[in-house]
């Protein structure tokens, strides 16, 4: 998840891609209030269903897409205000049937898994799971600065930064493989002491996707 607390920044937006950082994560049907570091404050109980779909879908795309480039780096995921999406240190978009392949072992990841649980590292410990992710080593090192511990989640292997209450199998078991698509990706740069790393953002939406509610 992104925190606005952190030294880091992601600062330009490639071939319309759009990063936004934000305090507030509006759902439909309410508003959640999120800190620093992507945690849940408030919400509305009309969100609830919705936020923890999104949020699952977004911890299962990270997990689907380290499965399928076992070697590239990870950077932030999360949510959007109508589904998910997650960072990739690829090199380029997605076409349509790359997304269709990355959208069927999302489903089997969710079919399939057999570990889901909350993990809470040491910095130390942090630093040594994510030595070659640079975002996460950096979100490691925010996060460190104000908590004694590092929390992640912990999913058939795949190791994430996110300290949320949302690790529970029952949870996961409970998003229906057919309920969300893959829609897009596009190129974001994050930009850290005037070095640039190009990622892909691949993003996917609730199907049928929820209405939006003023």
């Amino acid at each position: 998840m992104t925190s606005t607390g952190m030294t880091l920044e992601i600062s330009k937006v490639v071939k319309g891609g759009e990063v936004r950082l934000d305090n507030e994560a509006e759902n439909s049907g309410g508003r959640a209030t999120i800190d620093d570091y992507g945690r849940v404050l408030a919400m509305s109980p009309a969100s609830i269903s919705l936020h923890k779909t999104r949020h699952l879908l977004s911890h299962v795309l990270v997990v689907a897409g380290s499965r399928r480039w076992p070697q590239t780096t990870l950077g932030d995921s999360g949510e959007t205000e109508t589904g998910f999406y997650a960072d990739f240190g690829l090199s380029v978009a997605l076409d349509e049937s790359e997304l269709a392949t990355l959208n069927d072992e999302m489903a089997r990841v969710l079919h399939d898994f057999k570990s889901f649980r909350d993990l809470q590292l040491t910095p130390e410990q942090a630093l040594k799971v994510f030595g070659n992710h640079p975002w996460k080593l950096h979100q490691v090192a925010a996060i460190a600065e104000v908590e004694a511990r590092i929390g992640c989640f912990g999913l058939d292997g795949v190791i994430d930064v996110c300290d949320c209450a949302l690790k529970s199998p029952g949870e996961l078991r409970a998003v229906h493989p057919e309920k969300f698509l893959l829609t897009g990706s596009h190129p974001v740069v994050w930009s850290h002491r005037g070095k640039d790393s190009l990622f892909v953002r691949i993003t996917g939406e609730l199907f049928p996707a929820p209405a939006h509610c003023e």
